[in-house]
C-alpha cells in the first residue's frame, strides 16, 4: 500500500474470493452476501476487463485455477479458509458479550459489513488507509449499508499512527468495553519493532481479544508461502507491499506475553483443513502453507 492508491493484495484477495464463488467446490467456503459486497467494492474500486473475462467464461476460469496451481497451489483455499477461522473466532467472542470488534486493515474484507446488523448491540469498526477504504465505502453506501449506526471507517496510516490513539478519538469506542480485535494479513508488513508497538498499543485496551495471523520463517529465513518460487513476494515487492516480519510459534509465543498478550491458540495447515476445510467436505482440497493464525487474550479479559 503506497499513495493515494488501495492496496493491491485487498484487490487480489477479493477477486481470489469471487472467482471462489464460481466454482462449484470452493463456492462452500464464501458467504453468499460477501460475493455481493465484493462485486460492488471491485466495481468502485475499477473494472478490470481480464477479470471479468474470468468471471464470464468457464474456460477463462479454469485457465485461472491452472495459473494458481503453478504459482502456488491452494493459495486461494488458504484465503478462504484463514477467513473463515477467523469469522468463527470472531462469532465465539460476540456470542461470549463482546461488545466491539475493530478490523485493523481490513483492505476489502466484508466480514463487519456483513456481521454488523445481526449484531446490533456491539459496535464494529474498521481501521484502514483511506485510499483502500475509499472505494470500500462507496461500494457500502451504494449498497445502503452507510457509516454510521454500529458500522464506522476510520482512515489510518500503520505504519506511523497507532490504532487506539485513532481510536481514542473517536468517541462511539470505548476502551473500558470488551473488544475483540482482528488483525488479519497485516503484522508480516511490518519490521518487528513496529509489530511490537502495534501489539503494546492494543494491549491497553484492557479486556480484549486479537485474532491475528503472520508468516513463519521458509527454510531460508524469509517471510514467505511455501513452494511459491518467489513469484509471490516478487509481486509483492512491485506492488511495494512486500512481507518484513516472519516469526516461529515459538517466537510468536515469547512475543506476545513480552507485549501485553497470552496466546490461546495457534492454528496451522493442519488445523485449518481439521476445523474449516472437513466440514465443508473440501477435506482433499491443496491447502498452501506458511501462514499461521492465532488468538491472543489480555490478562484481564483472562481473570
Amino acid at each position: 500500500m503506497h499513495g493515494d492508491r488501495p492496496s493491491s493484495t485487498a484487490r487480489l484477495i477479493a477477486r481470489a474470493m469471487l472467482l471462489a464463488a464460481q466454482d462449484r467446490d470452493r463456492r462452500r467456503l464464501v458467504p453468499v452476501d460477501a460475493a455481493t459486497l465484493l462485486t460492488g467494492i471491485l466495481a468502485a474500486d475499477g473494472r478490470s476487463a481480464w477479470f471479468d473475462l474470468l468471471l464470464r467464461h468457464p474456460w477463462a476460469a479454469r485457465w485461472a485455477w491452472r495459473c494458481e496451481r503453478l504459482i502456488l497451489p491452494g493459495i486461494i483455499v488458504h484465503f478462504l479458509a484463514r477467513k473463515r477461522w477467523i469469522e468463527q473466532q470472531v462469532l465465539a467472542s460476540l456470542r461470549d458479550g463482546c461488545e466491539q470488534v475493530v478490523v485493523l486493515g481490513a483492505g476489502y474484507d466484508t466480514l463487519a459489513a456483513r456481521l454488523h446488523a445481526a449484531w446490533p448491540k456491539a459496535d464494529f469498526f474498521e481501521l484502514d488507509h483511506p485510499a483502500t477504504q475509499r472505494p470500500k465505502t462507496q461500494a457500502l453506501s451504494s449498497a445502503g449499508q452507510q457509516a454510521g449506526g454500529n458500522l464506522f471507517f476510520l482512515p489510518v496510516d500503520f505504519g506511523v499512527e497507532l490504532p487506539r490513539e485513532t481510536l481514542a478519538g473517536f468517541p462511539r469506542f470505548q476502551a473500558s468495553r470488551r473488544t475483540c480485535f482482528v488483525a488479519e494479513g497485516l503484522l508480516m508488513y511490518f519490521p518487528v519493532s513496529r509489530v511490537t508497538d502495534l501489539l503494546r498499543n492494543l494491549a491497553s485496551t484492557p479486556s480484549s481479544t486479537l485474532i491475528f495471523t503472520f508468516m513463519e520463517p521458509a527454510p531460508d529465513g524469509r517471510a514467505a508461502f511455501r513452494g511459491n518460487r518467489g513469484l509471490i513476494n516478487s509481486w509483492l515487492r512491485l506492488r511495494r507491499e512486500p512481507f518484513a516480519w516472519a516469526s516461529s510459534r515459538t517466537g510468536v509465543q515469547a512475543l506476545f506475553p513480552s507485549c501485553g498478550w497470552q496466546v490461546d491458540v495457534i492454528a496451522g495447515p493442519d488445523d485449518l483443513r481439521r476445523d474449516v476445510l472437513i466440514p465443508a467436505d473440501l477435506g482433499h482440497a491443496a491447502l498452501a502453507e506458511g501462514e499461521c493464525l492465532g488468538r491472543a487474550s489480555t490478562p484481564a479479559l483472562r481473570s
